[in-house]
């Protein structure tokens, strides 16, 4: 099963497609093939591990193991860190943060006042 498209890319509506025509015609008790797991864990990024395990009806811990085993897309840049350094930005500080915790979380914000940016980013760096 096939399910690449030429750009290497997958949106959520087709492999959602994939999933209702495998689930339809599948024998009752059938593991869910391979392709489909990776099809489904190639979605991340994109979309949050919650949001593609709620819209495949996915057991999550299964579909994170798949994302930790696919190995990352060398022509997307990654930034392990990116210092903002929130005292020289101009005030009010507005914008869009995103931050992905070594433990899978993540977070987006919009920020229309840095008053509680240097808090609310405190508080998610330190879970555990």
């Amino acid at each position: 099963m096939n399910l690449m498209q030429p750009s290497g890319e997958y949106s959520l509506d087709e492999v959602r497609e994939k999933f209702k025509q495998w689930r339809n015609s599948r024998d009752r008790g059938k593991a869910i093939p391979e392709a489909l797991w990776e099809a489904a864990a190639s979605l991340y990024p994109a979309y949050s591990l919650h949001r593609i395990s709620k819209a495949l009806s996915l057991n999550h811990t299964k579909l994170k193991h798949y994302v930790q085993n696919i190995s990352p897309n060398p022509s997307v840049p990654t930034a392990s860190f990116i210092e903002l350094d929130v005292a020289q930005a101009p005030l009010p500080f507005k914008g869009i943060i995103e931050m992905q915790h070594q433990n899978g979380a993540r977070m987006t914000m919009q920020i229309a006042d840095s008053s509680d940016l240097i808090n609310i980013t405190q508080q998610f760096w330190s879970q555990p």
